[in-house]
């Protein structure tokens, strides 16, 4: 439908060559000036081996080589793996070990956690490591008019590279040097449409990292299509990206490109710099989580602010608090989209800007749905045996669409999510007679805490880890900014002395902030049920008394 994905990003750097195309702070990239950085990129992947069928790790935050390196992997032919900058190292060498990647790409303020994540894995990447203070490639000579000296360490030299040296003993190439010695024309490499594009990852009921594989056809689908559907994307757009680009905000990027507009890189979602960039930009769009929204609503100077360019707000990863929504539509205005997606099954349903009303009681029924199905996605409410259930009853949410996965690293696991062509959820929803989707409950008992998923199991490891822990259980519980909140229900060693913060330091030091819990209840002992397991249910169950969801 699309191509590759070269070919789209290609044909979009032709048509509005000279328009801006990136935003990094005071950094800038034209259309033109983007594909020949790609280009470069791919020429130097390629001169260290780098192929189709290879793997690329790439660990950059929300910064202008984001886009133009990604392009650049896919340019080369290979396959482009995503690693998270929130995640901790333990995470990023289950990847590299899962991938068998032959080269990372990664910041230089991810330092330790590339040393300590090539702990243990047996074949090291080559690595490439970009400074904070690269400069933006822009005149005739791009990229290599701010590389390091000739003579430096990390530049590139008659006969090959040169690897510099770190404290931890690590061999990588400069970002800068390396890539901008490299010609800025097309590369060679061609890739097809049903090569291995791009390696995203996500967990299962055991807390395991999964690989979901998918080519160029299915990502472009996935990324593009779903983008432009439920972007409104409009020509000239400006969008402002402050959620990671390895969440779901990468969706916009591409249909932004297509219709000739700017994308705004923003090192987080820091509310105040927000709504500067909002006001200096001129931003047309952007993607958050819901917690924006509460604190773009409660900040106290937001008034003073100019936002009236601003159309379009995203939102996923939960429902906005019907209250606080109809305080937003006073405030911004019908600019609010919601989305629900997932790693597995890519972009299911979106509820729409016309659907966000407060005015009925239907529309305001409604601002607890996922929205409808996206046109060319098909939806279907199963139960236990994987038939269709009739429309009002609740079920498994199961999805079917080109977009969808391809399959995970580990084939045999396919089983667990892709059966007779749909896409298992783990999410139990119901439609209604007007076709908008509820969800309901979490098959797999995952917490969404600001949009971002934490997977109770991978907490409950981890707790156990620590010597004064008998027993764990992690659910979500109900919160006013993040929607739902990590909680752990420990039982302790008998004679052992730990306190809240303590175990809170210990996960937080494994998995990083967002698995976290954010509060920690001690108890004599789990509840069970009959078949001898942690009865998570009644453990849950007093947070949410009173709820018609059991999702925050």
């Amino acid at each position: 439908m699309w191509g590759t994905l070269p070919e789209v990003f290609d044909r979009a750097c032709l048509y509005h060559a000279g328009a801006t195309a990136l935003v990094d702070g005071e950094r800038r990239l034209t259309y033109r000036q983007m594909r020949e950085y790609a280009n470069r990129v791919a020429h130097g992947l390629a001169a260290l081996g780098v192929g189709r069928g290879d793997r690329v790790g790439l660990l950059l935050p929300n910064v202008l080589e984001f886009i133009p390196t990604q392009h650049g992997i896919w340019k080369a032919g290979a396959a482009l793996v995503q690693m998270p900058a929130r995640a901790a190292a333990a995470g990023h060498r289950a990847t590299l070990r899962q991938t068998g990647a032959t080269t990372l790409i990664y910041h230089e303020r991810f330092d330790d956690v590339v040393a300590e994540a090539l702990a243990g894995v047996p074949q090291r990447p080559r690595l490439i490591r970009l400074a904070a203070s690269t400069p933006s490639p822009a005149g005739p000579g791009g990229l290599a008019d701010s590389a390091g000296s000739a003579g430096s360490a990390d530049s590139v030299r008659r006969g090959g590279p040169v690897e510099a040296v770190d404290s931890a003993g690590l061999g990588r190439l400069d970002y800068a040097a390396y890539f901008g010695a490299q010609l800025d024309g097309p590369p060679a490499t061609v890739p097809r449409e049903d090569d291995e594009a791009y390696v995203l990852f996500t967990s299962g009921s055991t807390g395991e990292p999964k690989g979901v594989v998918t080519s160029h056809e299915t990502w472009a689908h996935y990324s593009i299509t779903a983008g432009l559907e439920i972007g409104d994307i409009r020509p000239g757009e400006v969008f402002a990206h402050g959620a990671p680009l390895t969440h779901f905000t990468q969706i916009f990027v591409m249909p932004t490109f297509l219709r000739g507009g700017t994308n705004v890189m923003l090192p987080g979602l820091d509310v105040d710099l927000l709504l500067g960039t909002v006001q200096r930009e001129r931003v047309t769009a952007t993607a958050v989580v819901p917690t924006i929204v509460y604190l773009l609503l409660d900040h106290p100077d937001r008034a003073s602010y100019d936002l009236s360019s601003l159309h379009t707000m995203i939102y996923a990863g939960a429902p906005i608090a019907p209250e606080r929504l109809r305080e937003a539509l006073a405030v911004f205005g019908p600019i609010f989209v919601q989305t629900y997606a997932g790693t597995e099954p890519g972009y299911v349903s979106c509820l729409r800007k016309e659907d966000h009303r407060v005015d009925s009681e239907p529309g305001l029924r409604r601002l607890a749905s996922a929205g409808r199905p996206i046109p060319y996605v098909r939806v279907s409410i199963q139960d236990e045996a994987d038939r269709p259930l009739p429309i009002g009853e609740t079920g498994e949410i199961c999805s079917r669409q080109l977009g969808q996965m391809l399959t995970y690293l580990d084939p045999t696991r396919n089983a667990e999510a892709l059966r007779d062509g749909w896409v298992h959820t783990g999410d139990i929803g119901r439609l209604d007679d007007d076709g908008f989707l509820y969800l309901v409950d979490r098959k797999k008992d995952m917490v969404v805490s600001g949009g971002f998923n934490v997977f109770p199991r991978q907490v409950e490891d981890v707790l156990l880890t620590h010597p004064a822990v008998a027993q764990a259980a992690v659910i979500g519980v109900p919160h006013a900014k993040w929607g739902e909140a990590v909680h752990a229900v420990v039982v302790a060693r008998a004679g052992a002395e730990v306190t809240e913060a303590d175990l809170i330091a210990h996960v937080r030091r494994e998995l990083g902030g967002v698995p976290a819990p954010k509060s920690i209840e001690f108890r004599a002992g789990l509840p069970l049920n009959a078949a001898g397991k942690v009865d998570k249910r009644a453990i849950r169950e007093p947070h949410w008394a009173g709820r018609g969801r059991r999702i925050g």
